[in-house]
This record gives C-alpha cells, structure tokens and sequence, in this order.
C-alpha cells in the first residue's frame, strides 16, 4: 500500500480542517453556517447528540476560511467557562506571550508612530481589551466557539452563568470583529431562557443539524469512495447500493427516516475490520454489497461496541467487567451526558480502587477510544455524548444517588440568595453519605453548614419549648397541690370549729335544764329565792344567745366546708389539667418516635426494593429501638431476619452469576473468587461444577 493512503474514518472524533477532503454529507448546513457567518455575531447551533455540530464548526466551516481570515478558540467549560474564556484569550496560540500591563497596542489603531490621545485616556474593560489586543496581534477576525455549551447548564452554578452572560454583551458591544459560536444539544435549549431575556441576539440566527437521512448517507459513502489517497474503496457501480445497505442495516426495523452518526461511523470502522481483519487500519479494503450482507443482524452498534471494549479492558485489567463499568460510570451525568474528570477526581470518587489501577485503566480506556485526554485541561472524557448515553446504563443505585445528591446541591446553589430556603433535613440525611466523595465548592459547603446551623438552632429551639412547657406544667401542678392542702386545712378548722358549736350547745341546754330544775325548787321557797329566780331567767337568755351564737358558728362551719370542697374540687382539675398536659407531651414524644420509626421503615423498605440490603439493615436496626410494644418489635426482628436472609440470596446469585461468567471466558483464576464465596452462603451443583471445571 502506498504511503500517501489513509485511513478514511474518524470514528467517534471529531473532524477538523485537515480532514476537509473525507468530510462528506454536511455541504448545505456548512454553506447555510457560513452565510450566517456575515449575518449576525452570535450564532446558536444546536442539535441531537451525535449529529456532529463539533465537527461542522471545526472542519466545514473552518475549510471555508483562508488561514489569514480565521483565528478560531475553541473554548470548553472545564471547571469555569468564564476562566477557560480569559485563560483562551491570555494565550491566544502556543507561545503567546501576555502583554505588559498597559501595553495595549492602541498605537497601532491609526498608524502612527505615537499613542493615540483617545485611545490612551479611555478606560477600557479588561475584557474588551483582550479582544482588542488580540486582534491587533494578528489582524484576523476571532471566532470564539463555546462547543458542548450546555455543559454550563449541566455542571455550572448560576453566578458563573451569569457572568459568562454578562461577558456575551460586554462581547457584542466591544466594536471588534468577533464572532461567537454556541454548540448546544438541542434538549437543553430551554435552559437558555434567561440568557435569551438578557441577550435577545441569542435566537434569531440559529441552526439545526439534522440527523443523517439516507442521501447524506449515501453521500458519505460514495464521497470516501471517490478518494484516490483513501485505503478503503467501494465495488464499482454498487456505490448507492452500498450507502442504501448501511443505511437500512443501521435503521434496523425502526420506523425511522435518519441515524445518528456515531452509529454510522462506529459501524463503517467496523465494516472495514470485518473485511481487512487490519486492527492497524493500513492494508487496503473493497467494500463490496457481499461483504456488507456477511455482517448479518448487526444490533445497536454503539452498546454492542461498548460491551466488547468492557470485555476486552477486563481481561487487559484483570479484573471483572463490573469493575471496568464503576469505572467508567463517574465519566457522564444523570442525564447522559459527558462529565470531564481528572485522574485524582477519578479516585476521589472510587477511593475502595488502588491510584496505579486506575492510572492503568485510564490509559487501557484512551487506547480502546472509549475516552479521550484534554491536555489543556488534564481531564479525561468519554469519546463522545452518544456513547456517554451508553455508559449511563452501567450506574448503580449508588452512583446515581451520589449524582442525585451533587444535583440537589448545584440545583439550590442556582436559585437566588433572596429566594433560597436551606436544605430541610430529610435532603441533609439523604447527602450525609455522599458528602465525602462530593467536590463541593466554597459556597455549597457553607450553604450545607447554614442548613445544619439552621435546623440545629430549630432542635435546640424545639428542646427549649418543650423543657420549659414541661417545667410550667410542673410548677402548676405544684401550686394546685399547694392550693388542695390548703383547702384540706381550712376543711378541718371548720370541722373543729363545728364540734365547738356542738358542746357550746350542749352546755347551754344543760344551764337551761338546771335552770327549770332550780325554777321548781324556787316555786317552793318562792320568798327564799326570788333573786335566784331572777339569775335563773338571766342565765337562760344567755344560754338563749349561746345557742344561736352555736346555730351561727354551725353556719358559718357549713360554708367553711362548702368553700373548701369547691377549692377541693378546683385543685384536683387543676392537678388532672396538668397531668393532661404531662400525657400530652408523653403523648408527643411517642408521634416522634412513630415518625422516626415509620421514616427508618420507609427508608429500610427502599433500600431493600433496590437490593441495598446493607443500609436496609442499619434502617431496621434504628428502627427496632422505637418500636414501643412487643408485637411492633418481633415484625421488625422478622424483618431484618428476612433482610438478612434477601441478602444472602442477593449475594449468593450475583457472586454465582459473576463467576460463571467469568468461567465462560476463560478466566478461572478471577472466577473462584465469587464462586466459592457463593458456596460458602450455600451449596450448589452448577458452583461445583464449574470450580471443577477449572480444575479447583
């Protein structure tokens, strides 16, 4: 084979300016993008992932500028898109040097040997200076395209978008010739509502890169065939046959008028392999309508192409294929999306894995195209988003909580100050695990410490209510007993003061008795004893005024009584109002305790629905001390017993279904592991029969 042939496909790369001669099927969205070009400032692609926008700014309409007409920056996110877009203009070109401070070539503004006297007395931003001073460095117009834009919506907090906004207008308003290009997937336009109502530009020149329909299909085809420099040829005549034939196989029985082009180009990377069997990509290939019939029923390209890249990295590792997939699976979002990682933010993510194993599968991942390396950025990322879709499927229950938990954090870092509430506490308990493993920023740490501050202050608070409820009600039943004694003692005086009466009544009836007895005795010797005669009459209306002194103190000893059993009568409701009160805060304790039971329980029965049999267990552990009787208690001990008994299972199936598995490729070594940890839950005939197999 000549030297001068090449391989024609790019895979999941993307194409730049010098891959202009095998860029086919996209003429009339880079003609439409280039006329825009002189339009307008601010261009707004956007389409489906996998449509290949990347590769329409970079390479279609790159080929339609000259050199001198173009001075392109490419500009992704990273950590901080407001930070890779000074960091882009500070360093415009490999050697670029930054300019003294002060030096800002406005001399060269008028041609003149001297400043210009406008130009050195207005302040100009140090935005709007960068752009200056970078077109004065190279008299070229400066495209600045922002590619994967919605990674600022994805993963950017809203100061940071809010900055970048304001850095458009200043952008528009700066009088230099430059244009900006936003690369966006069309399914997070509407993020972009607020960015619209600041920058109205932002929609009115827009494009849509449509899916491949079957004549861009073709059109690729036949165009790779018509290269004289490319190794891979098309049987003669059979050309749109050929594009027809890849185009239905990869439309599968879908009803369906276009592809994704990952699938296309995954799939014409495969087709070579199939016919050259050339992993080098060098020996020449004739793709002929027979060899395309040979590849059958060829499934999803993209899933199928994954799975035999984990395949192959696990034996390349070493390791299990489960392990290749909780490797991969930190690399793209809940939504499916890329999430670029450095190789220490790898780890920090995966901290039970060794650094130097993860250092080897980075590298394995790179030479089988699943990732690829951003020097600038020393961050790894997935080839592309459509297989970053894929890859989403390899997340477990644990990895999506963690995203699920960063989520809930950036999300309420983007609502304003004024208008944000702090996290209520089922969220905290729900992140607490995650924490660790999460890189939080400054400002969403601080706001999870003000939420702890917040309800800790609010528990305290709680605490203090019910401490002084509590010793008012004790206070209450003090004084109501106080007030029950005293009415005890006033009911005996006045019972005392009753039997008083009693015996002065007595006494009075006995002076009234003698005094008849002595009236009789006086009739006989009425001359002897007028004068006792006239004691005896004043004696009996003494006795007269005692009884009913006696009547009166009897009276008034009713009253005494009936006042001192009313206050009787009040003392003891009091003393039942401030038991009440001490039944209700009993009564109170218990709810809480019911709700943190029935919360452990809801949370145990989640965990265990998604076989998180580990944390089900610590939920019914907490719960069992809340349980108030005894029946509440044995199904709780039911529970966990049969927790128990679900994990076992749950361990022993997948233990067995891994190392099965692994026997069927071949790895026996790796495979003995998980078998004889399933025999040791269990015995079985099949984990026999395979260790013997291997010879165990």
């Amino acid at each position: 084979m000549s030297s001068s042939k090449r391989y024609p496909f790019k895979f999941l790369d993307a194409y730049s300016r010098e891959d202009e001669d095998i860029f086919f099927g996209r003429d009339e969205e880079v003609e439409a993008l280039y006329q825009m070009v002189f339009q307008t400032d601010l261009i707004l692609i956007f389409g489906a992932s996998g449509t290949g926008k990347t590769s329409l700014i970079q390479c279609g309409l790159a080929s339609k500028f000259q050199p001198y007409e173009w001075l392109a920056l490419s500009i992704r996110r990273g950590d901080n898109l407001n930070a890779s877009l000074d960091k882009a203009l500070s360093s415009s070109e490999p050697g670029a040097r930054e300019l003294p401070e002060g030096d800002n070539l406005d001399w060269l503004n008028d041609g003149s040997d001297q400043p210009s006297t406008a130009s050195t007395t207005k302040s100009d931003s140090t935005l709007a200076q960068q752009l200056k001073n970078l077109y004065l460095r190279h008299f070229k117009p400066i495209f600045l395209i922002f590619d994967q834009f919605e990674e600022l919506y994805i993963l950017g907090e809203k100061a940071e978008q809010d900055q970048f906004i304001e850095s458009v207008r200043e952008i528009l308003r700066s009088e230099q010739p430059v244009k900006i290009i936003l690369s966006i997937r069309e399914e997070y336009l509407g993020y972009l509502y607020e960015f619209e109502r600041k920058v109205p530009e932002l929609l009115r020149k827009k494009l849509r890169i449509e899916p491949m329909n079957l004549g861009k299909v073709q059109s690729v085809v036949s165009g790779i065939g018509r290269l004289p420099q490319s190794n891979v040829q098309l049987e003669a005549g059979q050309e749109a046959a050929i594009g027809q034939g890849i185009f239905e196989k990869l439309k599968g029985r879908e009803h369906t008028r276009t592809i994704e082009l990952p699938y296309l180009q995954v799939f014409l990377d495969k087709l070579y392999l199939h016919i050259s069997q050339d992993t080098e990509r060098q020996v020449d290939a004739l793709f002929t309508r027979a060899a395309l019939q040979e590849m059958g029923d060829i499934g999803d390209v993209l899933r199928d192409f994954l799975d035999e890249q984990v395949q192959q990295n696990a034996r390349t590792l070493q390791t299990s294929p489960e392990t290749i997939k909780k490797l991969l699976a930190p690399f793209v979002t809940l939504d499916g999306t890329k999430d670029p990682l450095s190789a220490t933010q790898l780890h920090s993510r995966l901290p039970e894995l060794p650094p130097e194993f993860i250092t080897r599968a980075l590298q394995a991942f790179q030479n089988s195209r699943i990732l690829r390396f951003d020097e600038k950025e020393q961050r790894y990322e997935v080839a592309h988003d459509s297989l970053a879709r894929q890859i989403a499927t390899y997340q477990d229950a644990e990895d999506v909580a963690l995203q699920k938990a960063g989520q809930m954090i950036r999300t309420q870092l983007l609502i304003e100050d004024k208008d944000r509430e702090v996290f209520s506490e089922k969220q905290l308990l729900f992140m607490e695990p995650y924490l660790g493993r999460l890189e939080l920023k400054g400002e969403e740490k601080e706001w999870i410490e003000q939420s702890r501050a917040y309800w800790q202050v609010e528990r305290d608070a709680q605490l203090e209510r019910e401490r002084a409820e509590l010793e008012k009600a004790r206070e209450q039943a003090e004084r109501e007993r106080g007030m029950r004694e005293a009415a005890e003692k006033n009911e005996s005086r006045a019972l005392q003061r009753t039997r008083l009466a009693i015996l002065v009544s007595i006494g009075a009836l006995g002076l009234a008795l003698f005094a008849g007895w002595s009236f009789i005795q006086a009739n006989a010797a009425r001359e002897d004893a007028k004068n006792q005669a006239n004691n005896a009459k004043q004696k009996q209306k003494q006795a007269e005024r005692n009884q009913a002194i006696a009547d009166s103190l009897q009276k008034i000893a009713k009253v005494n009584a009936a006042l001192a059993k009313a206050q009787a009568s009040r003392a003891n409701k009091n003393a039942e109002q401030a038991e009440a009160a001490l039944r209700l805060q009993l009564e109170a304790e218990r709810a809480t305790k019911r709700q943190q039971l029935q919360t452990f329980q809801a949370q145990a029965s989640d965990f265990r629905s998604k076989k998180q049999y580990d944390a089900a267990l610590d939920a019914y552990r907490n719960a069992l001390p809340l349980a108030e009787d005894v029946k509440a208690k044995s199904t709780l001990q039911s529970a966990i017993q049969q927790c128990e008994q679900d994990k076992r299972e749950n361990d022993f199936a997948l233990n067995k279904e891994r190392g099965l598995r692994l026997i069927e490729i071949n790895e026996c070594k790796a495979a003995r592991k998980y078998l004889e940890a399933a025999r040791k839950i269990k015995p079985d005939a099949a984990i026999d029969a395979a260790l013997k197999q291997c010879g165990y």
